[in-house]
């Protein structure tokens, strides 16, 4: 009996812990999958990933990491775009503040949207 009370015991307490851990976790992440106008094409990938790159000091980031699609004969594998970006930041109000950056919206202009023919982005997190 004694036993099968620690077992619960610890039970609760991991329960606890990793429920506490998620609802303080203020995270979000802004991921943008990027379709090229010339798809394939590898110098406009380099480009976009190089100039992507500079924003990655922006305050705020957590972590950020772009790079070009991995291709795979998985059906349910969507390899149909050429570049992806993950940026992960603090909370909600550092993700508003990034996307209204001087530094942000001029690289975009002048040298992302440029190459670009589609993005999707998914935001999520923040709870």
């Amino acid at each position: 009996m004694k036993s099968l009370l620690k077992s619960f015991f610890i039970f609760s307490l991991l329960i606890t812990s990793f429920t506490s851990d998620a609802a303080e976790d203020k995270r979000v992440s802004h991921v943008v999958v990027v379709w090229l106008k010339e798809p394939g094409n590898l110098q406009m990938r380099e480009k976009f990933i190089a100039a992507s790159r500079q924003l990655e000091t922006l305050p705020g980031v957590v972590s950020r990491h772009v790079s070009a699609v991995i291709s795979s004969d998985r059906p349910k594998v969507d390899d149909t775009f050429d570049v992806a970006v993950t940026v992960t930041f603090e909370n909600k109000q550092a993700l508003k503040k990034y996307m209204k950056s001087k530094q942000h919206k001029e690289m975009l202009h002048s040298k992302l949207k440029p190459l670009v023919n589609r993005i999707v982005v998914y935001n999520f997190g923040g709870q």
